[in-house]
C-alpha cells in the first residue's frame, strides 16, 4: 500500500512538471530592426493564390510593392503613400487592377504592423524554432509577425485569412528613410496632366492586364 502511494505522488509530480512546460512559453525582449530603409523579397500566400514581390519600405507609410508574379500583376507597382495606394506599369499610372485589389487592404494592413512595431524602442516576443514571435490584432483579425533573433522581419501570417508571407533577401538601404510630404503646391504647369492624358492612362490599364495575360 506504501509502494503504491508513492508511486501515485511520483506520477502526479511528473505530470505537473509536464503541463507546467507545456504552458510556459519563452518570451524574450529585443530592438526590432525595423525604423530604417529596407527591401525584401516577399513570397505572397493568400486564400489559394500565390504571389512573388519586392517590398521596399522608403519610410513610414512611404512604402513599394513591384509583383514578378502571376503573369496577370508582373511588373506591377504599387506605391502605397500615406493613405493613398497608386498603381503604375513601366512608368504608366492608372487604376489598381482588380487582380490586385485583394492584396491591396492585406498590404495596407502588413504596412501598419511594420510602421507600428518599428517605433517601438524594445519588443517581446516568444522565441519558437529560432524565431522570435510577435502577436497582435487588427480590424480583419488577429496577426503574427515573425522575426530573426537579429530583429531583422522574415516572416507575416493572418490564419482568419489564410494568409502566409515569407520574407527573404533584407537588404537596408542606404542610411536614411525617405519620408511622405506634400507636392501640390507651386506644380510646373508641364506636369499637370490633362483629362484626356488621365482618360488614356485609365483605359491603358485594360490593355496591360491583357498584354500581361497573352
Amino acid at each position: 500500500f506504501y509502494m503504491k502511494k508513492v508511486v501515485v505522488l511520483l506520477v502526479s509530480f511528473v505530470m505537473m512538471i509536464g503541463l507546467c512546460a507545456c504552458g510556459s512559453k519563452n518570451n524574450v525582449k529585443f530592438e526590432p530592426k525595423l525604423n530604417k530603409a529596407f527591401t525584401v523579397s516577399a513570397q505572397i500566400k493568400y486564400d489559394d493564390q500565390e504571389y512573388q514581390a519586392s517590398i521596399k519600405r522608403l519610410g513610414k507609410a512611404n512604402w513599394d510593392v513591384e509583383f514578378s508574379s502571376p503573369n496577370t500583376l508582373a511588373g506591377v507597382l504599387l506605391s502605397y503613400r500615406d493613405d493613398n495606394v497608386e498603381a503604375s506599369y513601366k512608368g504608366l499610372s492608372f487604376s489598381v487592377p482588380k487582380s490586385a485589389l485583394p492584396l491591396k487592404a492585406i498590404i495596407s494592413s502588413l504596412i501598419d504592423v511594420v510602421d507600428t512595431t518599428a517605433e517601438l524602442p524594445e519588443i517581446s516576443g516568444e522565441e519558437k524554432d529560432g524565431e522570435i514571435l510577435v502577436e497582435g490584432e487588427l480590424e480583419q483579425g488577429k496577426y503574427t509577425l515573425k522575426m530573426d533573433k537579429t530583429g531583422v522581419l522574415i516572416g507575416f501570417s493572418m490564419s482568419n485569412l489564410n494568409l502566409e508571407i515569407i520574407f527573404t533577401d533584407f537588404q537596408e538601404n542606404g542610411s536614411g528613410m525617405t519620408e511622405t510630404t506634400e507636392t501640390t503646391e507651386n506644380i510646373p504647369s508641364e506636369t499637370v496632366v490633362s483629362e484626356s492624358e488621365e482618360q488614356t492612362e485609365a483605359s491603358s490599364s485594360e490593355a496591360i492586364e491583357e498584354t500581361q495575360a497573352e
